[in-house]
């Protein structure tokens, strides 16, 4: 079997399950793989067998990731896709198992992650006019990462079904297309529900989505916010900032405050806990630091901060 019809095949295993984010994360970086490969063996992707990628090969591709000057976190984001893929080539039979015996990720980056403080959330809500469309849109997208939790991606699929303003919580589809509810906090509550009757015609139970570009009917899309938080570090100075910041200071903060544990996991959408309990870590450091960190809505809580 050669390397390019291995990964043909690969693709269409993997659409059978994966979201299309996934498939493209596959795409794209199976691809450097494949590339390394060519330039390593001196042949084409569909004249390489499988077979003939050795374990110094693909420690060879490790240690070229590492020379491009990223963290370690980047290279393993990268270095994943190919592993994924010679794992399947192992599991159909294309490759040795040797292939990846004893290949293992980089240690993850020591830098701490430094939740946003009171003072700082207040210098970027200064950043939005909120009597016009696109200042009220970005502080609810700032929000909705800050006191909800939610991702990129959860922002961009939400619709006016995914809100419910009576009852105070929000459905979101995240990673792995699985729906969760977070509640709706009231600073959240009164943001969101200004921006639909003022600039989205709102209409409870439509599943029309809930940001648009400025000005039209069309969704936004990550990009727009990619360039929404560079335009926020730009002007507020806080060179740390980056949307899932908000997201990590959003499970700090519910840590610090008292939250329980697995009323986070369900809210953040984790799998198991291993995840969720790095925020313990963190919140634990944040404390010893007496961090003014930014304080969610006591809707949260049975005690409080």
């Amino acid at each position: 079997m050669n390397v390019q019809m291995a990964y043909n095949l690969f693709l269409v295993d993997r659409e059978s399950y994966c979201s299309d984010k996934s498939i493209l994360y596959y795409r794209e970086n199976i691809l450097k793989f494949m590339n390394f490969l060519s330039d390593r063996i001196g042949s084409a992707p569909d004249l390489i067998e499988c077979d003939a990628i050795s374990r110094e090969m693909v420690l060879a591709y490790l240690s070229q990731l590492r020379g491009i000057g990223c963290k370690n976190t980047s290279v393993n984001t990268y270095f994943r896709a190919a592993k994924v893929f010679l794992n399947y080539c192992i599991d159909e039979g294309y490759s040795s198992p040797d292939v990846l015996r004893k290949v293992k990720f980089l240690k993850k980056d020591n830098a701490p992650v430094l939740p946003l403080t009171e003072w700082e959330v207040d210098l970027i809500d200064g950043l939005f006019n909120i009597k016009t469309e696109s200042g009220l849109r970005n502080l609810c997208i700032v929000h909705l990462m800050l006191d909800a939790g939610f991702r990129v991606g959860d922002v961009v699929s939400l619709t006016f079904k995914g809100i419910n303003f009576q009852l105070n919580y929000l459905t979101v589809k995240g990673k792995g297309d699985k729906f969760r509810t977070v509640f709706l906090c009231s600073k959240l509550k009164r943001m969101l529900y200004h921006y639909l009757v003022k600039f989205r015609s709102y209409t409870p139970g439509d599943d029309f989505t809930v940001f648009v570009k400025v000005g039209t009917s069309c969704p936004i899309n990550e990009n727009v916010i990619k360039q929404l938080f560079s335009r926020i570090k730009r002007k507020s100075g806080i060179e740390r900032v980056h949307p899932h910041l908000l997201r990590h200071t959003f499970a700090t903060s519910f840590i610090v405050g008292g939250g329980d544990l697995e009323y986070l996991r369900m809210m953040l959408g984790h799998t198991d806990y291993a995840t969720t309990k790095m925020y313990v870590h963190i919140a634990q450091q944040s404390k010893m630091l007496h961090s003014d960190i930014y304080r969610l809505d006591s809707v949260f809580f049975k005690t409080g901060y």
